[in-house]
């Protein structure tokens, strides 16, 4: 998808060709995974950061959209929605292409006709140490 400047954006801030692609892989329901299509690449691009800092702007972009899903999670009646999504968002920005891996999906990208394979996310599971840390630096939250 092609992303346009958004009307929240001031009329002085230059705006790069951008191109925002994801898959979602929802768990527990379709809820959360549809959530994310609907709306991730907005929350992201508006972004105080974005476009300056893209890398920043998938950062908090994707925790305000996981802060936001939660609240409408929590709002659900009877009960509390418990679905989720991994996801694996590229955003390109002129010549330069950002991804995001959240959860266990994964991206690669090809060249010279499949000869050549290039690795653009890195798995990420519970039982690495590198991961162990994180979950564990933050408090037992994943994020």
């Amino acid at each position: 998808m092609n992303i346009v400047k958004p009307k929240t954006k001031p009329a002085n801030v230059e705006w790069p060709t951008c191109s925002f692609f994801a898959v979602y892989d929802g768990h527990g329901g379709n809820n959360c995974a549809d959530f994310l299509k609907d709306k991730l690449h907005g929350i992201i691009v508006n972004q105080e950061c974005f476009p300056k800092d893209p890398a920043q702007a998938l950062t908090t972009g994707c925790l305000e959209a996981e802060r936001r899903f939660l609240i409408q999670a929590d709002s659900r009646e009877p009960s509390h929605d418990r679905s989720g999504s991994c996801a694996i968002v590229i955003l390109l920005i002129n010549n330069e292409c950002y991804v995001a891996n959240i959860g266990d999906s994964r991206a690669i990208m090809s060249a010279d006709h499949g000869k050549k394979l290039f690795l653009l996310s890195r798995d990420h599971r519970p039982n690495e140490d590198n991961e162990k840390d994180r979950i564990v630096k933050n408090g037992g939250n994943i994020y």
